[in-house]
Parts: structure tokens; sequence; C-alpha cells
């Protein structure tokens, strides 16, 4: 069924209601940062965060029921989050995960959209189409040293399906240079909400942090290998996921 209609409209008039209350503690919370980029790019990111908790516990309700569930035990802290990519509500989805502001890693297109990609920009997320490796990994050591999660979908664009692509091995390269905490997550449900061609359809979306994989792994497995392996675990957890709906 497509309730794309009722989704969007109810969406915007969050957007602008969140704006409108949000804005005098947003402009006050820069004022107060403004002699820190580190600090003022927080604000943003705080900004972001509860903007995309707003969307999918209140723009999106009731068309679109959220559960997560957190099998690690453990707090989204500074580290890499491995995240599969159905659908663009994905880095929306990702605010379920977290209390703590992350910096999420994106395509050239989300920096050039005229209301997102400026909090995007403001906010240090990493373009990187932009950035060679080894800004991407500098960029990514003072985000981890500042305790930030850094939130990334290394299949690189969505599959609008729960066939899932190949990943791209940057930040598995990273992990290990850094020594930093490698965490899979799984979003199962969404591939229609929306579609690829932007329809909404009603949809019972779940996710769930896996375990972190263990250091001495992290440290002493090829990257390549690496990478196969955290998409093997995310691949089984969202099969499972599918099929019994937990």
């Amino acid at each position: 069924m497509d309730i794309s209609l009722p989704v969007y409209a109810q969406c915007l008039l969050v957007t602008v209601l969140y704006c409108v209350v949000a804005l005098p503690f947003f402009l006050f919370s820069l004022l107060l940062n403004c002699f820190s980029r580190a600090r003022m790019q927080e604000a943003v990111r705080f900004f972001i965060l509860w903007y995309g908790k707003t969307i999918i516990r209140i723009g999106c309700f009731p068309y679109l029921r959220i559960r997560y569930r957190n099998l690690s035990g453990e707090p989204t802290d500074g580290g890499i989050y491995i995240f599969n990519h159905r659908s663009s509500s994905d880095p929306f989805l990702v605010a379920a995960t977290t209390l703590r502001p992350p910096a999420q890693v994106v395509n050239r297109w989300p920096m050039r959209l005229p209301f997102f990609g400026v909090f995007a920009r403001a906010g240090g997320y990493l373009d990187i189409t932009a950035l060679s490796y080894e800004e991407a990994k500098e960029r990514t050591a003072e985000l981890i040293a500042r305790n930030v999660p850094v939130m990334v979908f290394p299949e690189g664009t969505r599959s609008g399906s729960p066939v899932m692509g190949q990943f791209h091995g940057t930040f598995f390269r990273i992990a290990k240079d850094l020594d930093c905490k490698l965490v899979p997550v799984v979003i199962s449900g969404n591939e229609n909400a929306p579609s690829r061609d932007f329809r909404m359809h009603p949809a019972r979306i779940r996710i769930c942090k896996l375990p972190r994989i263990e250091q001495k792994i992290v440290r002493e497995t090829p990257p390549f290998q690496l990478k196969n392996m955290v998409r093997s675990i995310i691949y089984e957890q969202s099969l499972k996921m599918d099929v019994e709906g937990v």
C-alpha cells in the first residue's frame, strides 16, 4: 500500500515544528561553542541526531514501527559502526542506535542537498568521495578520539531489497590502522520504506547492534578478509531478522 502522501506530509510538518522549537537552543549552542570548530560540529550533530529520532519516532508513526535491540551490551560511543544499506531511510534510522551524536560517512550527493547537506557539512560528516585514504583516516581518528561514533554504509549505495551489495574496504583498513572498535549493525524491513522510487509503504523495521568484532581479530585479519567476515555476519543476521521477524 502506497502511503507516500500522508507520511511525507507528516514528516514535513514534524520537520517544521522541530526547527521552530529547536532553533533558539541550536543558535544559543552555536554561540556558546563558536570558538571551537569541534564543539560547533558536536552541536550540529546533536541537532541532527534528535531530528532523526523525532522523524523516525513521531514523523513516521504509526506507518513505520521501529524496534531496536542492542545485543552488544555496550553503549554506542567512539568507534566504527558498519551498517547494511537497503533504503534512503537508513541515515535516519541510525538515530535509533545512539544517544551520542554520530558522524556519518556519505557519498557526495547528500552533501549537495539544499537543507540536509548544509547540516551534514556543518556537522563534520565525511564525504568519502572527496577524501583521500589518509585524509579519511585522519578525520576518523579525530572523531574517535572525541568519542564520536562513526557510522559507515560500506555498500556505498542502497540495495532497495534484502539483497546485500558488496562492501568497500576503506573503513576496514582504517579500523585496523587505528586499532579501534568495529561493530556490525543490521537494519531489516525498510527496503520499501521508502522504495528506490521513493514510494513509502508501511513497514515493521528492526535494527540490531551486534557484539563488536574482537580487537585481536581486527588486528590480525587482512582487510579484505575482515571486510568479508563482517559482511557475512551482517548478512546472516539480516536473513534471520527477515525470516523470523526478531
